[in-house]
């Protein structure tokens, strides 16, 4: 529960009174399960409602693996399928900012891709 006053987590004892663990505040009086909002209307807690409900939401899915990303080197690169040397490279890092980034290759001429790590 907690403190109708200052809004500390305190316990109530066996009674049901609550005292406030707050020295600034030293609440003690009933642990009535009611705040008093901002706008002074007093709410009782045993009447509301709590929900988790997940809305539904709308979301596009975007398939960009038909595009080819990353910067055109030439002759840096061959590629392992049909040896062509003019190849896409793009970085990414894939793991932990503490290991090399991953490079993804694309050939130009037959769109194979392959990673190095």
């Amino acid at each position: 529960m907690f403190c109708p006053e200052c809004g500390t987590l305190a316990f109530p004892d066996s009674s049901g009174n609550l005292d406030c663990p707050n020295y600034k505040c030293g609440y003690k009086g009933s642990a009535e399960n009611k705040i008093v909002a901002a706008d002074g209307k007093v709410i009782n807690l045993a009447e509301t409602v709590s929900s988790s409900k997940v809305e539904t939401r709308e979301y596009e899915i975007i398939n960009d693996a038909d595009e080819i990303m990353g910067v055109l080197t030439t002759d840096s690169y061959i590629c392992p399928k049909c040896n062509g040397v003019e190849v896409f490279s793009e970085l990414h890092q894939t793991r932990a900012s503490d290991e090399p980034e991953t490079r993804f290759l694309t050939c130009k001429a037959c769109k194979h891709g392959w990673r190095e790590y």
